[in-house]
């Protein structure tokens, strides 16, 4: 028993100085790196010395985008896409937030699909894509300035590389109801920035105001470029809200909707856009037949609309002389004399040129951003197609025209009929908003304005399709997740 003990207390005091020496060796080496990294930064600029702040910082985030992955890449791209208005020119080159968190996130998704051995999901939707892209590409190798139209093919490139990095980064049905609440708050905020900036302005503070010569008020166009495009995606996510509003929801949810819905129906209006008025309009009223319980009542609410949506224009018109003289009133006035309307004017004479310069190259068209090209500058600006349809035929010809079209088609037909067949409730009502609002956004709002070199409509066309897949695997497959009551 005396030998084991001495023996025990032998294999402790090596132990003892084994751990002593250890951490003796350790606290050493990190006084030697800690006196090397401190000699280090002392001999650097202190330039660096300052960025070293900012460094930790974006460490510290780059992790917790890591451990969050693939919700914080869907966060980047989701608040980038509003950014538009900022950029920064590296020679001839603009480059905006959202061609930065492409490159990040693409960067990554890359690495992630390559170390996991994953396979990248390629629909019918973005082989469309590819090609309407193709047909960009080639006709930039034609057009009257190459350089720059290849630089704005690459352009093109960033926005279908963002609805194909978002439907891979989009795998269930919680990531996708997630990533439609976060465009819907983000939406809203934007909204609110606009306002903001819009009240500001009369402090003579301009954090995103237009001042034009057509219009009688300033125009708030938050962060996006102009507010044409501002009002158009106001106008979007109005649509979806209102979408929601109509459902079955609880009196307090509906509640919890109605004030956002105010908030963006303001921003709405104050952006003075008459084709997003159009759009919300007729975007809201298309909701509201669809949701109809049945075909019959579908029938019977389209034939109210039929008859009092005209009598509605008509005494609209008929009361505009006794409104006070307010720049609503005035913009709503307009449509009355379009004939005299100078804005009008000019899109009827662009969409001339725009159709004779795709009658001289039908198949492949011009290249994008050609119209600047071979029109230069018109009416002080440069020149610009305020049409989608007219830039797709212009830009890209028919092969162009055709494959946007059908990628156009195969989203929205398929995510209305998965409205239609699945029994989920407020899922419904979610997807149901985002295709018709991106259906009346590129057939109504981006007919007098475009917005596809932007990714905000990417960003739309990506929850769209994606939410359609889901829904179609969610209602065909027992339910593995827990639906929020109506």
């Amino acid at each position: 028993m005396k030998m084991q003990h001495n023996l025990q207390c032998m294999i402790a005091r090596k132990k003892f100085l084994l751990w002593f020496t250890g951490g003796v060796f350790i606290a050493v080496l990190l006084g030697i790196i800690d006196g090397i990294i401190i000699d280090i930064l002392l001999s650097l600029p202190k330039q660096f010395l300052l960025a070293l702040p900012f460094l930790v910082f974006v460490l510290i985030c780059g992790y917790f985008f890591l451990r969050k992955w693939p919700k914080s890449a869907i966060l980047f791209l989701i608040v980038t896409a509003m950014l538009t208005r900022y950029r920064y020119d590296v020679g001839s080159i603009s480059v905006r937030p959202e061609h930065v968190a492409v490159v990040i996130v693409g960067l990554i998704a890359i690495t992630r699909f390559v170390l996991e051995l994953g396979r990248i999901w390629i629909p019918w939707p973005a082989i469309f894509l590819l090609i309407w892209w193709g047909a960009n590409f080639l006709a930039s190798l034609f057009s009257p300035d190459i350089f720059l139209g290849v630089q704005n093919s690459l352009r093109l490139a960033v926005m279908v590389i963002i609805f194909i990095l978002l439907i891979n980064l989009i795998p269930n049905y919680s990531t996708w109801r997630w990533s439609v609440i976060v465009f819907l708050v983000v939406g809203i905020l934007e909204a609110g920035f606009g306002i903001l900036a819009r009240v500001l302005y009369e402090f003579g503070i301009n954090w995103g105001v237009q001042v034009a010569y057509r219009f009688s008020t300033p125009v708030p166009y938050g962060t996006f470029e102009e507010g044409n495009l501002f009002g158009s995606q106001c106008a979007v996510w109005g649509i979806i809200l209102v979408s929601l509003l109509l459902g079955n929801l609880s009196t307090g949810k509906k509640a919890l909707i109605t004030l956002p819905l105010f908030v963006v129906m303001a921003a709405l209006v104050l952006s003075m856009s008459r084709a997003a008025w159009i759009t919300f309009g007729a975007g809201a009223t298309i909701v509201w037949v669809v949701m109809a319980k049945d075909g019959n009542r579908r029938i019977i609410r389209l034939g109210m609309v039929m008859v009092a949506v005209p009598l509605s224009i008509f005494f609209l018109f008929l009361s505009l002389p006794l409104l006070p003289n307010a720049a609503v009133v005035e913009r709503i006035s307009s449509f009355l004399d379009l004939k005299y309307d100078f804005t009008w004017s000019a899109r009827l004479s662009d969409w001339s040129l725009a159709w004779q310069d795709w009658l001289q190259r039908p198949l492949l068209g011009w290249g994008p951003g050609s119209f600047y090209m071979l029109h230069g500058i018109l009416r002080f600006r440069p020149a610009w197609i305020s049409n989608l349809t007219l830039r797709l035929l212009q830009e890209s010809g028919l092969v162009g025209a055709i494959s946007f079209l059908l990628f156009f088609g195969y989203s929205t037909l398929g995510a209305l009929r998965t409205t239609f067949q699945t029994q989920l409730g407020t899922e419904r009502q979610l997807l149901l908003g985002l295709v018709i609002s991106y259906v009346v956004l590129l057939g109504l709002a981006y007919q007098s304005t475009d917005g596809i070199w932007l990714a905000a409509s990417w960003i739309h066309a990506s929850l769209l399709f994606s939410g359609a897949w889901i829904l179609r695997r969610e209602s065909s497959a027992p339910h593995t997740h827990e639906v929020v009551a109506d």
